[in-house]
């Protein structure tokens, strides 16, 4: 069984874990990933969200502006599901044009 690398609430109030077996996924796929404050990016993304965008089907995208971003800022964007009392993100990767994701039913945003 893989360890919780970190729990954190999202806006929504429901707790969404990071797993040390979907971290080397992310990092595996997203090689900018393996600089190690990108875990903590990535925690603050779900914890204290720009927005979350409704996904494809039940999944959630955390979008949060990251000025440490590879190359240049950039939002990050972390794909987590929520479950009954919890969660458990999916991935992340850092993307430059949010606005398209914005055109997506925004459920939640920094006011």
């Amino acid at each position: 069984m893989s360890g919780t690398l970190f729990e954190v609430q999202a806006p929504s109030g429901k707790r969404i874990r990071l797993t040390d077996t979907i971290w080397r996924k992310i990092r595996l796929r997203h090689p900018e990933f393996r600089a190690p404050e990108y875990l903590n990016e990535t925690r603050l993304a779900v914890e204290d969200p720009a927005y979350v965008i409704k996904g494809w089907t039940t999944e959630y995208l955390s979008l949060r502006w990251c000025t440490i971003a590879p190359g240049a800022p950039k939002y990050l964007c972390v794909v987590y599901r929520e479950l009954n009392g919890d969660g458990f993100i999916i991935t992340a990767f850092f993307i430059s044009r949010h606005e398209r994701l914005l055109r997506r039913e925004v459920v939640w945003r920094r006011s």
